[in-house]
């Protein structure tokens, strides 16, 4: 059974910038540690985390994901709207981090349908950067720019369709269905 975009907490940044989300660092680990009693409760259930579980905004909350996902076995997280923290990290550590959990990673970005066709240009620059963000060291565009990561190609594979093709059934028929070569 896979359990997909379960949503935990709101972004936490560090002191000084802990953002308009969630401003209490208790609170914001309070719902990351109910995520791990669900997984260590269902540890056969695939649990797909919205938005890397908001770890991704300080360097430690990279190296507590990095626990988490050498624990649970069943764990995956999503990049949706992460891209816009990156920079409050070492870009070294984020990019150590995708490729060494690249087989676990899923690209995502929160963009979505908007009824206003002038907001159209904005929302695909913004889902431009973050393929820039992902396969080039060039200096993103973003709202706080950041070095790309310069990912390798087999860790794009993985984070761009791969890994959901492992845990999303039936997606790799209706991808061929569509004419992707799988």
């Amino acid at each position: 059974m896979v359990m997909a975009s379960v949503h935990i907490a709101d972004p936490n940044g560090p002191f000084g910038n802990r953002g308009r989300w969630e401003a209490d660092p208790v609170e914001f680990w309070r719902q990351v540690m109910g995520l791990e009693r669900v997984l260590q409760r269902h540890p056969n259930l695939v649990v797909v985390a919205a938005h890397c579980s908001w770890l991704v905004c300080q360097d430690a909350q990279i190296d507590y994901l990095r626990y988490l996902l050498s624990t649970y076995p069943n764990l995956y997280v999503d990049l949706a709207a992460t891209f816009n923290y990156y920079y409050l990290v070492n870009q070294d550590n984020l990019r150590d981090f995708m490729v060494q959990f690249s087989d676990r990673i899923l690209y995502g970005t929160d963009e979505g349908i908007y009824a206003d066709k002038s907001t159209i240009s904005k929302h695909a620059t913004q889902y431009s950067n973050t393929f820039q963000v992902l396969e080039t060291d060039d200096l993103s565009t973003g709202r706080n720019p950041i070095r790309g990561l310069n990912l390798p190609r087999e860790v794009l594979e993985n984070i761009y369709y791969k890994n959901a093709l492992k845990i999303y059934p039936g997606l790799a028929n209706r991808m061929r269905l569509l004419g992707y070569k799988i």
